[in-house]
């Protein structure tokens, strides 16, 4: 597992007190687990807020251990490059 810094000094307000990234492997160990639960617990009690790819096992974690801790979660899927834009339906 893997944490890092996202600079939010041009980001929302509820961010401005930190944003913390989160990302790991496809197929977490126990202990990758345990340490993603215990970093982002770390984090939130400081008043970080978390950013993290939820399809992913280690980011499906993280946002559940921020939805419990009640700070702000950003969706990476929403912001990663490279998604096919949604296209508007075809007017029949």
């Amino acid at each position: 597992m893997r944490a890092f810094i996202i600079d939010t000094s041009n980001m929302a307000p509820e961010l401005q007190g930190g944003l913390i990234g989160v990302e790991g492997s496809a197929n977490p160990t126990a202990a990758e687990k345990q340490e993603c639960v215990e970093t982002v617990s770390r984090c939130v009690m400081d008043g970080w807020a978390i950013a993290a790819d939820p399809r992913a096992p280690i980011g499906w974690l993280a946002a559940l251990t921020a939805e419990t801790a009640c700070v702000p979660f950003v969706n990476l899927t929403r912001l990663a490059p490279g998604e096919p834009a949604l296209q508007p339906a075809a007017q029949t």
